[in-house]
């Protein structure tokens, strides 16, 4: 995998030079994206490209292909309406598009539609990905809430959809894991709002996150991961090469004993669990983004916040590097946290 698709944390200044070139080259080179606009969907809808916000840009992990804000619809089969709904968001560089036949496809869209389940795949942008879109007072939420604003269209054409909005479930790999920093924020609802969309919850069921970052922020992860003796280098490293990194935000963070409780999580990881503080030299080794006890930390975070580690498991083994093993049982894993319908009776989920 190349520098251009990943977002690492970063503690080396040579990928920010080789990042910023090849995008300005990308924005120079693209074609105009042209927004798609978002309107109330026809019963019935489905297919790709459905439009849930008007914002474009050009990704960088794609050579500066131009995106807009839009999902594919796969419907349940119509005797299972209305249906639960599983949300999947895809991995860094890669398109949102599941092609029948191939693993991934596979993987999540055939179990989900058996099991009477409709999937959505969104495109979104990312806090570290798309960093240079910012957060400001006329485009507020970049770009953190591009998954929450997909959630919310969706959950307002939820007739025309024939999706159940009590049962929502979020699943995504490796930058797709933004769903989990979704998930465990505070009710974006504006229930006052004169905009349909925006009063609708972005809460939901529960979370299944494949090589999963719990922080984007350097300096957590110094804290969390690193040896004393390294932290202030890579802190100053991880500011000189993200300025605005204090938009990025940290699910480890925002686990909290509330009401409604955070959702049940589980995490696959491809590496190994570390279990100890570990060197910059050690991490330039390893995939750092999807270093494998950012899973450990995020469970620590609730057992501390609900006394136990029932709500949150990570379990790390190489054979989760390709998508049949690693999303493998995400169906059942949901299927013990669905509202108002009957759920299977499956052995107790490990803790770690």
């Amino acid at each position: 995998m190349s520098s251009l698709s990943r977002f690492p944390p970063a503690f080396t200044v040579r990928n920010l030079s080789a990042l910023c070139a090849t995008a300005l080259v990308a924005c120079v080179a693209s074609p105009q994206v042209w927004a798609c606009t978002p309107v109330p969907l026809s019963s019935g809808a489905q297919g790709s490209d459905l439009c849930y916000g008007p914002a474009t840009w050009n990704e960088p992990t794609l050579g500066g292909r131009g995106l807009e804000q839009n999902f594919d619809f796969y419907p349940a089969p119509t005797a299972a309406l209305p249906a639960p709904l599983i949300i999947w968001a895809h991995p860094n560089g890669m398109s949102k598009s599941l092609t029948p036949g191939r693993d991934t496809y596979q993987a999540l869209v055939v179990p989900a539609l058996a099991a009477g389940f409709s999937f959505a795949s969104i495109e979104f942008r990312h806090p570290v990905t798309n960093e240079v879109e910012a957060d400001s007072p006329g485009n507020p939420g970049v770009p953190h809430r591009d998954i929450a604003r997909a959630l919310q269209f969706i959950r307002a054409n939820a007739a025309a959809l024939g999706i159940d909005k009590r049962n929502v479930f979020f699943v995504g790999g490796s930058r797709g894991t933004l769903t989990l920093w979704t998930a465990l924020q505070d009710d974006m609802a504006i229930p006052d709002s004169p905009d349909p969309v925006a009063r609708q919850s972005t809460r939901v069921n529960a979370v299944f996150g494949v090589n999963a970052q719990t922080t984007y922020d350097g300096l957590e992860f110094a804290n969390l991961f690193l040896v004393p003796e390294d932290r202030s280098i890579a802190k100053a490293a991880w500011r000189l090469e993200h300025p605005k990194f204090a938009q990025f935000g940290s699910a480890i963070q925002s686990v909290a004993a509330s009401s409604p409780a955070d959702p049940p999580v589980m995490l696959r990881y491809d590496q190994p669990f570390v279990r100890r503080l570990i060197t910059i030299e050690e991490l330039e080794s390893m995939v750092e983004v999807h270093y494998p006890d950012f899973g450990l930390a995020l469970c620590a975070a609730y057992r501390q916040a609900y006394g136990s580690s029932s709500r949150c498991t990570a379990v790390a083994d190489p054979g989760y590097a390709t998508a049949g093993p690693a999303y493998a049982g995400y169906i059942d894993f949901f299927k013990l946290h669905l509202k108002g319908r009957p759920a299977p009776v499956l052995p107790a989920l490990p803790l770690d």
